[in-house]
């Protein structure tokens, strides 16, 4: 079995108090992936298909769908009444990997089982959708283990899709997909495994697209589900960690939110801090998946309540700016980085006399990144 184990822009200042991980959920056979439909949260092990009513105030996983023998869920999505669910086919007794399907389950009708949608002789590790559409993942293996990747689309509307070729070989050189996500017509393709962690990006929007990596093993570690909110926001399950970073940012760094240290696996006899296999976000509040343990845990998300740079005491002027930008009553930040739309760093430094000078550079759009006193915040700047 080919289980994978081991514009408007919002400006947010970085909070650095961190709250705890809480127990959620306990009991389930193990959980990896989750999505969010409203309150509810969709959560599938390789058996089975839960879900879990974050209304309520004794949260239960109700199982609702347990898949047929030699069939394993990777992911669900959901569309209207149909929760579409990506499955292996894989012969446990002779090891024999049959192949891969997308397949559809009436969640107002659960008793009629699954239907086929897609069916593939390659491997297909994660799915997103956008719209009406779904975007997946499909490994072409030329070798044992040396694979590329290309990314396929469908209408899910239609009950006998037609698969259709998006991007041929998105250059992953035979690194495992391990999680797709959709955010304002952007791919976002996280992969990696034995450090060699990224998460790349795409423009679905043009014909022409290139992939570009945007996060990569520097500040990644067994990333293996990333969440997007719709105001873009980006988590990352970092191993037992937690971090995010806004994609509508360019100077945006990759920022930790929490970790647990409670529950741990072993390897080889080994312990270690169980590792995150999922994330995502209701409200303010992220909750993550441990496999082996079979939790669903959570964690408060403190940096959501920070207020935006309308909301703060700092002020600056002139902005737009010609020269010299005044910081007004700072006593908390002392160093800067500027960052141009493109999210090239053009200048850093230390604030002097709470002045930064802006007069060699070009006209155009800039972002400020002020850090100092345990504390960060990003502007947005225009020079004239």
């Amino acid at each position: 079995m080919k289980k994978t184990t081991l514009a408007l822009i919002i400006f947010l200042s970085v909070n650095f108090s961190f709250s705890q991980i809480s127990e959620y959920v306990s009991g389930l056979n193990n959980p990896t992936k989750m999505i969010v439909d409203g309150n509810i949260i969709y959560v599938n092990g390789w058996d089975n298909i839960y879900t879990i009513d974050t209304s309520v105030s004794s949260p239960s996983a109700n199982l609702i769908y347990t898949m047929p023998p030699d069939f394993y869920a990777y992911k669900t999505l959901k569309l209207g009444n149909n929760l579409f669910i990506l499955a292996e086919n894989w012969i446990e007794s002779t090891d024999t990997f049959v192949g891969m399907q997308i397949v559809k389950l009436d969640v107002t009708n659960l008793g009629a089982g699954i239907q086929t949608v897609i069916s593939s002789s390659n491997f297909i590790a994660s799915f997103a959708i956008v719209g009406n559409t779904i975007y997946y993942s499909n490994e072409v293996e030329t070798s044992p283990d040396v694979y590329s990747t290309d990314i396929y689309s469908f209408d899910a509307t239609q009950i006998s899709p037609t698969p259709i070729l998006e991007y041929s070989d998105i250059g992953l050189n035979d690194v495992p997909v391990q999680d797709v996500e959709v955010y304002n017509n952007m791919l976002y393709i996280s992969s990696g495994s034995g450090g060699e962690e990224k998460i790349i990006k795409f423009d679905l929007s043009s014909s022409t697209a290139v992939p570009q990596e945007y996060l990569n093993t520097s500040v990644l570690n067994f990333n293996k589900g990333i969440f997007i909110t719709s105001t873009g926001y980006l988590y990352v399950t970092n191993a037992h960690e937690i971090k995010k970073i806004d994609v509508n940012n360019p100077a945006a760094t990759l920022d930790f939110i929490g970790s647990q240290t409670t529950y741990q696996d072993t390897f080889n006899g080994t312990p270690y801090y169980a590792n995150f296999r999922d994330v995502v976000l209701i409200g303010n509040k992220l909750y993550m998946t441990l496999e082996e343990q079979g939790r669903i845990v959570t964690i408060i998300d403190t940096t959501l309540g920070t207020p935006n740079f309308s909301e703060q005491t700092l002020k600056m002027y002139p902005n737009p700016v010609t020269s010299d930008l005044f910081l007004v009553d700072n006593t908390d930040f002392n160093e800067f980085e500027l960052f141009d739309c493109s999210g090239r760093k053009v200048k850093n430094g230390s604030i002097e006399f709470n002045t930064i000078n802006f007069s060699q550079l070009d006209a155009g759009i800039y972002f400020l990144n002020l850090k100092g006193n345990n504390k960060q915040n990003n502007f947005k700047i225009i020079k004239q």
